[in-house]
């Protein structure tokens, strides 16, 4: 979170207390392996929690928060349609949790 934080605060001081601190979401999709999963599906609309890195940032079309996930993909829908491919993760469990409020089934 605080490589996005001075990101979108270039000019800003971002302080991390422990500069071995981790984020186990963010340690479980790196780009590579992004654009794998990408390429398996190629035209998929990829949507990505916010803790993950810049770098599967970059690859992502929709970067998203726990309490605003289910309308993100509801916006997916009705943009792209309902026969519209989700790639979603790293969160299994948020994944999960959209899935069963929207209906839709994703790549989770």
């Amino acid at each position: 979170m605080a490589e996005t934080a001075s990101i979108l605060s270039p000019d800003r001081t971002v302080l991390l207390p422990d500069l071995g601190a981790g984020c186990s979401l963010a340690d479980s999709i790196t780009a590579d392996a992004l654009r794998v999963w990408k390429e398996k599906h190629p035209g998929a609309v990829v949507v990505m929690y916010v803790n993950t890195t810049a770098e599967v940032k970059a690859e992502t079309d929709y970067c998203c928060t726990s309490s605003n996930a289910v309308g993100m993909v509801e916006h997916i829908l009705r943009e792209h349609g309902d026969d519209t491919e989700i790639l979603f993760g790293p969160d299994m469990w948020l994944g999960a949790y959209v899935e069963r409020v929207t209906g839709r089934r994703m790549h989770v």
